[in-house]
């Protein structure tokens, strides 16, 4: 009597596992820059072949392979807004989803089988459900494991050619992703001898604007992996700091446990989706990146085992598909109060409260050359066009610099260095409550050892002023390069975060007035309050 009652209700548990990385909020900083990239063609007709948004590589060339994806986000954010993008990235998903539950339908898997998939899928697409281009590589990814486990890919029809060819002639306009759709159709190739799709495939990727283009960006992406991994989070290898990766690590652990039962049963399976899954398995462990690629062939490689190995019916099918769905519940249940959940954007990444300040001090900050984080500058960008020109943002072309500002932040020596080596005027920086050793003398002589926020020795006060701070963020110009009545009311001579153990020894000293002091507090707070008042968009 079991398993029709696991088949009656399995396919509505899954269907609400799988919603939850579809209901997940927008977070990706990189979304603005492509917005940013989306607007600009729209008002200049034409796709953008260098850079336009930085005052660092201004006129660099620029291969925009993202372009198609670009516009589709801008559309969808002139139609509704955040919300708009939102649904988007839903509908993008639940496409991949209805993808992988076709796929096990076509190969004869059971109600409970597609459950199951779908339920992998669901968690091990958590970390990555956000609005970017690589949902596009995500659904192109299902809908050749599809056609490959349809059997569509043996003996390929004009028809199946043809679909072949405008994917792979689309997909370079949307994403870099399509040396995974090689890889895929490499596979599927191998044990059947059919090559004609994989060479149908790759010059069809010839046929976008930029021609041989993306290629070219593919190569420079892999050549500089592993420095990228040492400084950007999502190439990183996988780890567990992260709570959204915590189910890749049992989507593998499965993977491998069904891999061994499948090499005992001395059974044959999908050759070609088993040896995607074990290659990109093990690249998910190199590059967390991987991740949702890795998700949707594992998703559909276990059920599919499950199913060869004649035990879709079995006990411990049930046992083990009921104990992922459990943890999914509770791990869900877990992280649901550690998210914020709207339909728009959480903007933890991104410094709104900062580029409002900047933006109403247009007229001085115009002219200086700011540094930004690195993963602000395509909020500061889009949100401070036209005026604004950014230090760098989440492109491609400005990879080659992040070892530089890795290397500068080990210390104040080496980010005096970057700071003038670069002409800058200024900085906005993370307010990050880095404390670092300092010692005072007293004028009787006596020593005292306290510690102080890492700005005070990276930005020292004869130089750089402190002229607007929030929790998130600091922004720092050059005494020089701004008028000095405007510095006079703006800047933070005392009141500054993380920094209170020597403020009050200097109030208590009388090295600083407590009246001052108190009225910096008071504009801070004025400040911070307006801000906080705003509607924003």
């Amino acid at each position: 009597m079991h398993p029709p009652r696991y088949g009656i209700a399995a396919p509505w548990a899954a269907a609400l596992l799988a919603a939850a990385p579809l209901l997940l909020p927008i977070v990706n900083p990189d979304l603005f820059w492509h917005l940013s990239a989306g607007r600009w063609m729209l008002e200049n007709r034409a796709l953008p072949r260098a850079d336009f948004l930085s005052f660092t590589a201004a006129g660099r060339p620029w291969v925009d392979f993202e372009w198609l994806s670009q516009l589709l986000f801008t559309a969808a954010h002139a139609l509704g807004g955040m919300t708009a993008l939102w649904l988007l990235k839903g509908l993008l998903l639940a496409a991949s989803g209805t993808l992988l539950e076709r796929t096990l339908a076509r190969r004869g898997c059971t109600p409970l089988l597609r459950a199951a998939g779908l339920a992998l899928w669901s968690a091990g697409m958590l970390a990555d459900s956000d609005i970017r281009p690589d949902l596009f590589s995500l659904l192109f990814v299902g809908a050749i494991i599809y056609a490959g486990e349809s059997g569509l890919l043996r003996r390929p029809t004009p028809r199946v050619l043809a679909g072949i060819l405008a994917l792979f002639a689309l997909w370079p306009d949307l994403h870099g992703g399509f040396p995974l759709g090689w890889f895929l159709l490499f596979c599927y190739a191998l044990p059947e001898g059919s090559w004609l799709s994989l060479l149908v495939s790759v010059p069809a990727t010839l046929l976008n604007p930029y021609g041989a283009g993306p290629w070219r960006v593919v190569l420079l992406h892999s050549s500089q992996s592993s420095d990228l991994s040492k400084i950007i989070l999502e190439w990183k290898s996988l780890g567990f700091s992260n709570p959204m990766y915590w189910p890749i690590w049992g989507l593998l652990g499965l993977t491998a446990a069904a891999v061994v039962c499948l090499i005992a049963a001395r059974r044959r399976s999908s050759w070609p989706l088993l040896a995607a899954t074990m290659v990109l398995g093990l690249a998910t462990l190199r590059h967390e990146r991987l991740c949702p690629y890795f998700t949707v062939c594992a998703a559909a490689l276990l059920p599919l085992l499950a199913r060869d190995l004649g035990w879709e019916d079995s006990a411990w099918v049930r046992r083990t598909a009921a104990a992922w769905a459990t943890a999914s519940v509770l791990f869900l249940g877990w992280l649901a109060p550690r998210l914020v959940w709207t339909a728009r954007f959480n903007y933890k990444f991104v410094p709104r409260a900062a580029a409002d300040f900047m933006a109403g001090q247009r007229r001085v900050l115009a002219p200086l050359r700011l540094y930004n984080q690195w993963e602000w500058g395509g909020y500061l960008g889009w949100r401070l066009r036209p005026w604004y020109r950014i230090y760098w943002d989440g492109r491609y072309i400005f990879q080659k610099e992040l070892a530089s500002a890795d290397r500068a932040i080990q210390g104040p020596d080496d980010w005096r260095r970057f700071m003038t080596g670069g002409r800058l005027d200024g900085a906005l920086m993370p307010n990050i409550a880095n404390m670092l050793p300092a010692r005072k003398l007293y004028p009787g002589g006596t020593i005292k050892d306290f510690p102080r926020p890492w700005y005070v020795f990276f930005f020292p006060k004869e130089r750089w002023a402190l002229v607007y701070w929030d929790p998130k963020a600091l922004l720092f110009v050059d005494r020089q390069a701004v008028p000095a009545d405007w510095l006079a009311a703006h800047e933070y001579r005392y009141a500054r975060p993380n920094d209170g153990a020597a403020l009050q020894e200097a109030v208590q000293l009388k090295e600083i007035a407590a009246s001052d002091l108190a009225k910096e507090d008071e504009r801070h707070d004025r400040e911070l309050a307006e801000f906080d008042a705003k509607r924003w968009p």
